[in-house]
């Protein structure tokens, strides 16, 4: 975004529509909660994920080949670290409280400020973004009371460090690698939103695809089940067709798997990736995570509502701060700091 671009904070409608997608595209995320449990636990985890990125990838096949050449490698790039992300997030799934993964993965808010320092020199310091940094904190405050706080009280307990946070802090760094390179793209070339998003779904479909074919021929002694029941799942006939597509369609006994799959696949997949590019083109990325960071929130409401789980004060507690946390991505840097008394000098 260049400096005669960017739109002042503010009520109008053009400040605000990027900001208002982000957040939708957070409510449909929360879904995938539910949607996930419900895939995880009738499917390997590498069939759900290769199953999920595969519609994606056909809905949005028709925008593939309209990708501008000056863009193929970084949006292949990018296409790569959403991979990871996606593919992380499903391995730690298998082993690890839905809660960790998700405050784990609320680390993006740490990740693009620190990309936009590191690669593009960006001055993102207290002082150059106060707002940012005290959404960012504010935000990582949220989600950790959301997610470890429950009835019994705000507890750590069981908190030792596993391969699974390991790749919950990987999905972080993946996701927020991904809306980094988005963000430098969109401000490069705004008008292709679809065809960067197609890219970055057909990558996650590709490296999930090779999970899924290693996973299912029970390659590496089934080390890449990761803990998954389902071992070799390709080699056996009583699964194999059912475990694929579009046989998950055709079998009875999976109708609801089928459907959550599709549902993730178009709509908080194909559709939210959509969304996320969008905006990508009118806001930062460093603000964006933040936004999207309410993923954890919204995935609380829709437990409570689809799988019974009951909002404790705890999670009151977060999701009001994770709230907090979106509307200080919107206060003016320069008044900020004439509150909180600190000097800028705009020059340097």
């Amino acid at each position: 975004n260049t400096d005669d671009s960017v739109v002042k904070p503010g009520l109008s409608i053009e400040y605000l529509w990027p900001r208002a997608l982000l957040l939708t595209c957070s409510v449909l995320y929360g879904t995938n909660f539910p949607l996930g449990r419900l895939m995880n636990d009738a499917l390997p985890a590498s069939s759900a994920t290769s199953t999920r990125m595969l519609l994606a990838t056909i809905a949005l096949s028709p925008f593939l080949l309209q990708l501008k050449p000056n863009l193929r490698t970084s949006a292949a790039v990018c296409g790569t670290f959403t991979a990871l992300g996606y593919i992380s997030q499903s391995i730690a799934l298998v082993d690890t409280p839905a809660a960790t993964v998700s405050f784990l993965g609320a680390l993006v808010v740490i990740v693009c400020p620190a990309l936009a320092v590191l690669v593009d020199k960006k001055k993102m310091g207290f002082v150059d973004a106060p707002q940012t940094w005290i959404a960012a904190i504010t935000c990582l405050i949220g989600v950790g009371v959301l997610e470890l706080g429950g009835d019994g009280g705000f507890a750590l307990e069981g908190a030792d460090i596993g391969w699974g946070d390991v790749w919950s802090v990987l999905q972080a760094v993946g996701f927020g690698t991904s809306f980094f390179i988005t963000e430098r793209m969109m401000a490069k070339e705004p008008s292709q939103a679809l065809p960067i998003t197609a890219m970055q779904c057909a990558m996650s479909a590709l490296f999930a695809g090779i999970w899924a074919a290693l996973d299912g021929t029970g390659a590496f002694g089934g080390a890449l089940a990761f803990g998954s029941p389902h071992g070799a799942w390709l080699m056996d006939e009583s699964v194999k067709s059912s475990f694929t597509l579009p046989g998950l369609f055709f079998d009875d006994t999976l109708r609801n798997v089928g459907l959550a799959a599709a549902f993730t696949g178009f709509i908080t997949t194909a559709g939210n990736r959509v969304g996320e590019t969008v905006a990508l083109g009118k806001l930062s990325s460093s603000e964006a995570s933040v936004l999207l960071a309410t993923e954890p929130l919204w995935a609380a409401v829709f437990a409570s509502f689809l799988i019974n789980e009951q909002l404790s004060l705890w999670d009151g507690v977060g999701g009001a701060l994770i709230v907090a946390a979106c509307v200080a991505t919107a206060i003016d840097p320069v008044w900020l700091r004439s509150k909180l008394g600190i000097e800028y000098d705009e020059t340097n």
